[in-house]
């Protein structure tokens, strides 16, 4: 004959039932939502490829949600549940484009003459940086390509001169606007000629390749001049 269970031990065990069977709620609520998160990230990634091709196809400004929609088998309302409209996609895409990049270029300090040496491997975050652009290749080529959005590349001059700035500190020489003008000029060419051209040259070769241009000048990079 079993033993007699006492208020207290019964007490005791539906207590940790009632904490066992919570948790298993916690946890399977936890897998629902990380579920229902991967299903969002999924419809933002299709929707920010979808914008990207039909950009090189007709223009940001011919663009409508329409189009984006019906390219990519998405109903409108799960399209107006993540984004007003077009403008409000491109603003949002945009700016969490400019926030990563920025928290990768921010720990690369321009004027630091060690990182320009080309006898030495060149900064992890450089590399990082182009691993960024290769991730988001396909969207970058649309919108800082002729049919995209030249807002952006505005963006990322203002972004590399601000870290610049931060860089050098006080010590900004007379001719200060005239060199990050020659530098984020000659930078952004050599990113938009790599996006425009598949993106071949794995990151660390393109960071490798920035070292070399701006430690030593693009003729002597090239080659042209000992």
């Amino acid at each position: 004959m079993p033993a007699a269970v006492v208020p207290a031990e019964r007490e005791g065990r539906e207590r940790k039932s009632t904490i066992d069977f919570n948790r298993a709620k916690d946890k399977r609520g936890d897998r629902m939502k990380e579920k229902a998160d991967r299903r969002v990230r999924r419809t933002k990634e299709r929707i920010l490829e979808t914008l990207a091709v039909l950009i090189e196809e007709k223009g940001l400004n011919g663009v409508t949600v329409k189009d984006l929609t019906e390219r990519a088998d998405i109903n409108r309302g799960t399209f107006y549940l993540h984004y007003q409209d077009k403008y409000d996609l491109l603003e949002k895409s945009e700016s969490a484009l400019i926030r990563e990049i920025g928290r990768i270029s921010a720990g690369i300090n321009y004027t630091d003459p060690a990182i320009w040496d080309e006898s030495t491997a060149p900064p992890e975050a450089a590399a990082a940086y182009f691993a960024c652009l290769k991730q988001h290749g396909s969207f970058l080529k649309a919108i800082m390509g002729p049919k995209g959005d030249p807002a952006f590349q505005d963006k990322l001059k203002k972004l590399m001169i601000d870290n610049i700035k931060k860089a050098a500190g006080n010590q900004l020489p007379a001719t200060f606007e005239y060199l990050t003008a020659f530098m984020v000029s000659a930078h952004l060419g050599v990113v938009q000629h790599w996006l425009e051209t598949g993106m071949k040259e794995a990151p660390k070769e393109m960071a490798a390749l920035l070292v070399s241009m701006n430690k030593s000048g693009p003729l002597k990079a090239g080659g042209f001049k000992s």
